[in-house]
């Protein structure tokens, strides 16, 4: 989950990019603050940020839910610590 938290009007096109199985853009989420953006990962699902500018900080908060099959470990904020 992307939870947004800039408050600057000029943010709100920097939502996160949406792909389809194939690659190709198929959209961009709202960037509203204290909005949140819920992506479930799989095979054929992508999402990213296309290029463009950023004027300030885009101020947002990643939240993942893990279990102990999480494979990115170097992501966590305890990595060694064990998941459960």
């Amino acid at each position: 989950m992307l939870l947004y938290l800039s408050t600057d009007p000029s943010h709100s096109d920097l939502g996160t990019d949406i792909y389809d199985a194939d690659k190709n853009h198929v959209g961009r989420s709202p960037f509203e603050s204290n909005a949140a953006m819920i992506f479930v990962p799989a095979d054929n699902t992508f999402h990213g940020f296309e290029k463009r500018p950023i004027k300030g900080v885009r101020v947002s908060l990643i939240i993942n839910y893990v279990t102990d099959e999480w494979r990115a470990r170097e992501q966590l904020a305890f990595p060694e610590a064990p998941i459960g």
